[in-house]
């Protein structure tokens, strides 16, 4: 048996079930996307869809915790030309996902925020990556 409560806002939100299975519900945040050209910028946890523009040198950023299970955030790389692109995930699912490494104009990558318990101790996990180019062998992770 599983059980959804929708809050009043349309927000919130707890699942139920007896199920061995976790499932998550992915929350999309309805914003206006964000575009980030200094070297070593915060990535806005506030907006879906974050657009790094590198022209002029690499970029060394952070993205903090989440701020509710099943929140979602994409991040696109619209030019690399000035080197290697890093983005560091302040809590990554595992040590060895914690930095994504972008070298290509059109790398992007999909997050999920897990914080079952609204603790504070989430984590990113990376569902998908690709490159908006066609290039395969890009973004990286490490």
């Amino acid at each position: 048996m599983r059980n959804i409560e929708i809050g009043s806002d349309g927000r919130a939100f707890v699942i139920e079930s007896n199920e061995s299975e976790d499932f998550v519900i992915p929350l999309y945040q309805n914003t206006a996307l964000e575009t980030l050209t200094t070297a070593a910028p915060a990535v806005s946890v506030d907006v879906y869809l974050t657009v790094i523009d590198a022209t002029a040198q690499g970029v060394a950023a952070t993205l903090a915790d989440g701020k509710i299970h099943g929140q979602l955030k994409r991040i696109h790389w619209k030019v690399v030309s000035g080197g290697t692109c890093t983005v560091t995930l302040a809590s990554p699912f595992s040590a060895s996902t914690d930095v994504i490494t972008a070298t290509v104009i059109g790398d992007w990558v999909l997050l999920l925020w897990f914080d079952q318990d609204d603790d504070g101790a989430g984590y990113w996990r990376i569902l998908d990556s690709g490159n908006v180019l066609g290039n395969r062998a890009t973004p990286t992770w490490a």
